[in-house]
């Protein structure tokens, strides 16, 4: 309940005192932790690269039994789907870099995967920062070597008509909804692109398609990430590396209680669908996918 209050919250208010208007945000701020948090991952580079097309479509699962380990960098980690979708990759035998603002909060979250039989890490950075974003995939290819999926799935929201947004909330929700997937998609294809294979999925919303009323900041930001998607798959898909982008047309839910009058996507199963997009074979890829439970109108939600 507390976290859904302060998600309504964390907007940009305007209070008017007679002649005067005073503006006010109501965040939190979230201090960058560089550098690691978490367990120290033994494993070498080779063993992260990744399976052909062809061996995943035909093995599955197998990966995992066969001892051979792909690493997923995950950018934008939270509760919810974040946690959930590093779960599902780690019990599939993934090994992680699971990346967000402090990296120390991701502690438990290593703990849980590790504990899965793969390696884990949390990595601190700003996905908005170039340097630190470039640091981060040099972090990555010299202790693990070239990624096998790379998931960008940040979300960064301040709602209002358009007539009273503000220049620092329209460009704070530009930077991470567009921006930190650009800097990311940029050094995942350029890795990806060199091995000839690897998966970039996008992680969109309703707003990726529709701007709707008091969504202008998040549409604006969406869109572009939805056009740097297409863009890299049709420069990238005849070079092996397959680009997608899944569009959430629904609330994800946060807890295990979900009202009946309020529909709402379980993250384990949206963390079933990326991970079907990374296997599937290279003769049948997808480009797009839209999610929704079965009891959600169509193109309701943010």
């Amino acid at each position: 309940m507390l976290t859904r209050i302060w998600r309504r919250l964390k907007v940009w208010r305007r209070l008017p005192l007679g002649p005067v208007t005073v503006l006010y945000r109501l965040d939190r701020t979230v201090r960058v932790t560089k550098g690691l948090r978490s367990h120290r991952s033994t494993i070498a580079p080779e063993r992260s690269a990744a399976l052909s097309r062809s061996e995943a479509s035909t093995h599955g699962d197998a990966e995992v039994s066969s001892g051979i380990h792909q690493l997923a960098v995950l950018v934008g980690v939270g509760p919810g789907f974040g946690f959930e979708l590093a779960r599902h990759l780690g019990a599939n035998g993934f090994d992680l870099v699971l990346v967000c603002r402090n990296a120390s909060k991701l502690k438990p979250l290593v703990q849980q995967v590790n504990a899965l039989g793969v390696s884990a890490e949390a990595y601190g950075v700003d996905a908005t920062d170039e340097q630190g974003v470039d640091e981060l995939f040099k972090h990555v290819g010299l202790k693990y070597g070239c990624p096998a999926l790379v998931v960008y799935s940040v979300q960064y929201f301040s709602p209002g008509l358009a007539s009273k947004v503000d220049v620092s909330a329209f460009e704070a929700s530009w930077r991470h909804n567009c921006l930190g997937a650009f800097l990311v998609g940029r050094n995942a294809a350029r890795a990806m692109e060199e091995r000839g294979e690897g998966t970039i999925v996008f992680v969109g919303s309703t707003s990726s398609l529709i701007g709707r009323a008091e969504h202008l900041n998040l549409a604006v930001g969406k869109f572009g990430q939805r056009a740097i998607a297409q863009v890299l798959a049709r420069e990238l898909w005849p070079r092996g590396v397959h680009v997608a982008h899944v569009l959430i047309d629904a609330d994800i839910q946060d807890d295990d209680e979900v009202a009946a009058d309020h529909p709402q996507s379980r993250p384990q199963d949206i963390a079933r669908s990326v991970l079907y997009l990374h296997r599937q074979p290279r003769t049948a890829w997808t480009s797009e996918m839209d999610l929704r439970p079965w009891n959600e109108r169509f193109w309701e939600h943010c």
